[in-house]
C-alpha cells in the first residue's frame, strides 16, 4: 500500500492511499479463505468449499471488509507516522470506495486536525450573582398550585360547576340548524375554548351550569370543517353537559402528610413546616438556575477570548447536518420541497455560526479538561444514564441501549465533560453580590 499525507493546511490532513489490484486481490482471496473455514455449504466438507463457489457467495461482502480494513489500516499509520490529531473521524461514502478501473483500490480523503490554540485566562474570572430571595408570594403561588394539582373531582350538584371546575358532555357545531360537527365525552373547563367561540362569553357561560343542562354559543365555524363552504360562517356551538364537576382541593392535613413523606430530613408539622419547605426547594431551585446562568455566562467570556481557526471540511459537515434535520423536521410537519429548500437557503448562514461556536467550545472544554484533569469516568457515565433513565421515567438499561445502538457515547462523555468544566469555571470565579 502506498501513502502519502499532505498536512499543508494547518486544519486539515489530506490522506491518499493507493493499493495494488494484485495486492487487494490477494486479501480478498485470504479473506475468502478464512471464511471458508466457518462456513458449512451443502456439498462440501468444512474448509473445503472452492474460492470460485464462496467468491460467488461472499464476494461483495469480503471486498466490503477488506475496503474497510485498508481505509483503518492507513488511517492509523497516517496518524502515527505524522503524529496527527484529528478532531474527527473520516467519513467516506460508498461512491469514494470504490475500486479503479484496472482493479486497483485509490482512495482520497481528509481528516479535521484539532487546531492548536492558546487558552486565554480561565480562572478567576468574575461575575456578579442575579439569584434574588424567595419571596411570600412565590410560596403562595406555589402552595396554590399543589392544591390545584392534587384538587380531586367531585359532582357539581345544585350548585353547578365553578370556575376552577370541567364538563363532561357532547360538542356540536352547527349551521342554520344542521349540525356539521360533532365529539362525544368532551372534557371541557373554562380555558377550553372551542375555535371561533368567544372566550369571555364561554367561560362566563360554564360557569354554573349543571347535568342535563344545554348550552348554545354563537360561533365563527372553524377551518378544519370538512365542508370548505362552511369554513369561517356564523354556526352555534352546543354542548350538552352530561356532567358537572367541581374540584376539592386537599385540606391542610393532606398537604402536611403528602410533603412531609417527601422530607424526611425535616419533619413537617403545620402549614408553616410546609411553607419553609417550599421555600427550600423555589431557593434550590433558584440557585441552580443561577448556577448555569454563571457558568454560561464564564464559557461564554472564555469562548470570545479564544481565536482558533476551524477546520472548515468540519463545519461545512456540521453545518449540513443542521440544515438537514431542519429539512427533516419541515417535512415531518408537510412542507413542500420548495419551502424546505428556501428555509435552508434563509438559515444557511445562521447554521454556519451555530456550527462554528459549538465547535469552537468543544474544543475549548476539552481544553480546559485535559489541562485541569477533568476526566470523565465509568461512575459519571452510569450516573448520567440514571439520571436520563429518572428524567424519562424509564430504565437504565433501555437508556444504555438506546446510547449504544445510536454510537452516541462518545457525545455523552463530552456533555459530561462539558458540565464539569461550566462547574469549574464558576467554582474558581469570583461571584459577587449585586449591588
Amino acid at each position: 500500500m502506498q501513502l502519502e499525507v499532505d498536512t499543508s493546511v494547518q486544519t486539515t490532513a489530506k490522506i491518499s492511499f493507493n493499493v495494488p489490484a494484485d495486492e487487494f486481490e490477494a486479501e480478498v482471496k485470504n479473506g475468502l479463505r478464512q471464511a471458508s473455514q466457518n462456513v458449512r455449504m451443502k456439498g462440501f466438507r468444512p474448509g473445503k468449499v472452492p474460492l470460485k463457489v464462496m467468491e460467488k457467495q461472499f464476494g461483495d461482502s469480503v471486498r466490503g471488509e477488506v475496503k474497510e480494513r485498508f481505509v483503518q489500516k492507513a488511517y492509523g499509520q497516517a496518524l502515527e507516522e505524522n503524529k496527527l490529531k484529528p478532531i474527527a473521524h473520516p467519513r467516506l461514502t460508498p461512491e469514494e470506495l470504490e475500486l479503479q478501473g484496472d482493479g486497483s483500490f485509490k482512495v482520497d480523503f481528509e481528516v479535521p486536525l484539532r487546531p492548536s490554540f492558546e487558552l486565554p485566562k480561565y480562572r478567576g474570572l468574575t461575575a456578579t450573582s442575579e439569584l434574588e430571595p424567595v419571596m411570600d408570594e412565590q410560596i403562595d403561588t406555589t402552595l396554590e398550585e399543589i392544591r390545584q394539582q392534587q384538587s380531586t373531582p367531585e359532582e357539581a350538584g345544585d350548585e353547578g360547576m365553578d370556575e376552577k371546575g370541567f364538563v363532561i358532555g357532547n360538542i356540536a357545531f352547527e349551521h342554520e340548524g344542521k349540525q356539521v360537527f360533532d365529539r362525544e365525552g368532551m372534557r371541557l373547563n373554562t380555558a377550553s375554548v372551542p375555535p371561533g367561540v368567544d372566550a369571555e362569553m364561554f367561560s362566563a357561560g360554564l360557569i354554573g351550569v349543571k347535568d342535563g343542562e344545554r348550552l348554545e354559543f354563537k360561533m365563527e365555524l372553524p377551518d378544519f370543517l370538512e365542508e370548505e363552504e362552511l369554513r369561517g360562517k356564523e354556526g352555534t356551538c352546543v354542548i350538552n353537559v352530561t356532567q358537572a364537576m367541581k374540584l376539592v382541593p386537599p385540606t391542610d392535613e393532606t398537604i402536611i402528610t403528602m410533603l412531609g413523606g417527601g422530607a424526611p430530613e425535616a419533619e413537617i408539622k403545620d402549614m408553616d413546616g410546609v411553607r419553609a419547605f417550599i421555600k427550600d426547594r423555589l431557593a434550590e431551585n433558584a440557585q441552580e438556575r443561577e448556577n448555569q446562568r454563571v457558568e454560561s455566562a464564564l464559557l461564554d467570556e472564555v469562548l470570545q477570548a479564544v481565536d482558533v481557526e476551524l477546520p472548515s471540511s468540519m463545519l461545512e459537515q456540521q453545518t449540513e447536518a443542521r440544515l438537514n434535520q431542519l429539512g427533516s423536521e419541515m417535512q415531518g410537519n408537510g412542507s413542500s420541497e420548495e419551502e424546505i429548500e428556501a428555509a435552508k437557503a434563509e438559515q444557511k448562514e445562521g447554521a454556519y455560526e451555530e456550527a462554528a461556536k459549538g465547535l469552537k467550545a468543544l474544543l475549548v472544554v476539552e481544553a480546559i479538561g485535559e489541562t485541569e484533569e477533568l476526566l470523565v469516568n465509568n461512575d459519571d457515565m452510569a450516573q448520567e444514564l440514571t439520571n436520563i433513565a429518572q428524567r424519562n421515567q424509564t430504565t437504565v438499561e433501555e437508556v444504555q441501549e438506546y446510547y449504544s445502538k445510536n454510537n452516541l457515547g462518545q457525545q455523552l462523555a463530552i456533555e459530561i465533560l462539558e458540565k464539569k468544566v461550566r462547574r469549574f469555571l464558576r467554582e474558581n470565579a469570583d461571584i459577587k453580590a449585586p449591588e
